[in-house]
């Protein structure tokens, strides 16, 4: 799962075909800035699990450069954090998993925790899951602020330029 935002710098490209080297040290600086802003909020908007490992501490970042073009991508390399985010249709969920969660989120233990783990099982089997969409909400929510450090770049390679 990846979060993608696409913005046309058209204003730039002069200015990158004259400066390839500044403007992409400007660009991937405001990029580095605006990828690191979305992923704090993103992470904060992360449900808390149970397990000694947080889907949240699994969300990251990656600048990368192609020609002259620079990409940021706040993603997750866990195989649930799509499944966290969209919501899930009815299925029955591994019921180790869930007793696990069980015993963490609630403190319960043997018989106690695998029968709460039945009927949550249960229930997702009837009802599936919401999604948290924090990664939806996260740039919904922040879009302004992130187009408002992007939209710096000209500005910034010109400043550098002065």
């Amino acid at each position: 799962m990846e979060l993608n935002v696409t913005v046309d710098l058209s204003g730039v490209k002069k200015l990158m075909a004259r400066y390839p080297e500044i403007a992409a040290t400007v660009q991937r600086e405001k990029i580095t800035s605006a990828a690191l802003l979305l992923e704090r909020v993103i992470k904060l908007l992360t449900p808390e699990g149970a397990g000694p490992i947080h889907l949240r501490d699994t969300i990251f970042h990656k600048i990368e450069r192609r020609g002259i073009s620079v990409r940021g991508v706040i993603s997750t390399p866990a195989i649930y954090g799509e499944a966290v985010e969209l919501g899930t249709k009815p299925h029955f969920p591994p019921a180790a998993q869930i007793q696990y969660w069980v015993e963490k989120k609630f403190g319960l233990s043997g018989g106690d925790a695998k029968s709460t783990a039945f009927f949550v099982a249960r229930a997702i089997s009837r009802r599936g899951t919401k999604g948290a969409k924090m990664f939806h909400r996260g740039l919904k929510e922040n879009e302004s602020a992130v187009m408002a450090i992007l939209n710096q770049i000209p500005v910034e390679i010109k400043r550098r330029l002065a």
